[in-house]
């Protein structure tokens, strides 16, 4: 591709009106550029890491990426590269969120590569807070000493999807998902097994998904399971979530989680959110579940853009520490056993 082309590509993306959030065609469908700025102002209270207290900028998953697909007879060549960008820090790292390349046809999806676990996606598809500071890390798929550690990113993944009007299915079997390098041979007695259904139809979504390891870095062998759903009706939209996980070894990760949210319109372009879950104690633990509440408004200022205020709070048991906020938002809000650390957060987001 000349310099030409790409000269042109960065102008249309920084040119375009603001009417809508789709991708930005280069090359037709052989090649468009999206991306996602997402920046916050927060102010967090870790309840005991006084150092971390105070004002802070976050970048969060904020991203830009490539994608297309080139025409091969029945088929499509599908690909994506995907980069996270830490707009607060100037830095980034190409194709490290998810990145792929396969084949797409009238069977579905075939494709190998980086990308988020079924597992995860389930989770990220019920939550209202994305990646601000109430996203629903901090407590589903979070340990109450290790943290937020099931909502991967596997690498060394084939996955399968196949999509209609209404449903997706997806299945997913990865090697070495954690820690794969170049230069060697994946270690194939690392693995993970993921897989979900979601439904839409009708104002009702409903999704549910399993997830087996082997050699987790903190499970080790085990399972998990969960299932949401959420009904829109109206201006509001309620929904509810179950997880359990079940390690075979490890006390921290047998325990179980629920949770519940609520979006409702204020007015067309303006919405109420909030978001409450708890983690139970851990099987041959005492103390170590926790819950939290997450509470915004958010504003569309177009189809593009939005603007929001979000706060977020964690209260722990005695001997857990789940914290505020753990995963998708760029700065985490880490905490002490018992503590209750918080945080309130002025953000924007721009996709295109």
């Amino acid at each position: 591709m000349n310099k030409k082309i790409i000269a042109a590509a960065v102008a249309s993306v920084l040119t375009l009106p603001m009417v809508s959030a789709q991708a930005v065609e280069v090359v037709g469908k052989k090649l468009e550029i999206y991306g996602k700025f997402h920046l916050s102002v927060d102010v967090s209270n870790t309840d005991g890491l006084v150092s971390t207290d105070g004002l802070s900028i976050s970048s969060n998953s904020s991203r830009l990426g490539f994608k297309g697909a080139i025409p091969a007879g029945d088929m499509d060549i599908i690909y994506q590269l995907e980069s996270e960008l830490f707009m607060d820090e100037a830095g980034g790292k190409l194709t490290n969120r998810n990145t792929y390349a396969g084949l797409k046809g009238s069977f579905g999806k075939f494709f190998v590569g980086n990308y988020d676990t079924p597992f995860k996606t389930v989770a990220s598809k019920w939550g209202v807070f994305g990646d601000g500071v109430g996203e629903r890390r901090a407590i589903l798929g979070a340990g109450y000493q290790s943290g937020n550690q099931l909502n991967e990113r596997a690498q060394n993944a084939l996955v399968y999807e196949m999509k209609t009007k209404t449903s997706n299915v997806q299945v997913m079997y990865a090697v070495d998902p954690e820690s794969g390098a170049d230069g060697a041979v994946d270690n194939s007695q690392k693995n993970v097994t993921s897989m979900s259904f979601r439904y839409n139809k009708d104002g009702l979504w409903f999704g549910a998904a399993y997830e087996a390891w082997k050699g987790h870095s903190k499970i080790v062998d085990g399972n998990a399971l969960r299932v949401g759903a959420k009904y829109k009706m109206g201006k509001a939209q309620i929904g509810l979530i179950y997880e359990n996980i079940n390690s075979s070894t490890v006390n921290e990760w047998q325990r179980s989680a629920y949770g519940a949210n609520l979006k409702y319109k204020i007015s067309k372009a303006t919405d109420f959110r909030a978001q409450y879950l708890v983690a139970g104690s851990a099987k041959n633990t005492t103390d170590t579940g926790a819950s939290k509440l997450g509470l915004g408004i958010h504003h569309k200022l177009n189809k593009k853009s939005s603007v929001y205020v979000e706060y977020a709070v964690t209260n722990n048991q005695a001997n857990a520490k789940f914290q505020a906020v753990d995963g998708g938002h760029g700065d985490e809000v880490k905490t002490v056993n018992g503590g209750s650390p918080s945080s309130i957060s002025f953000g924007m987001v721009y996709k295109f």
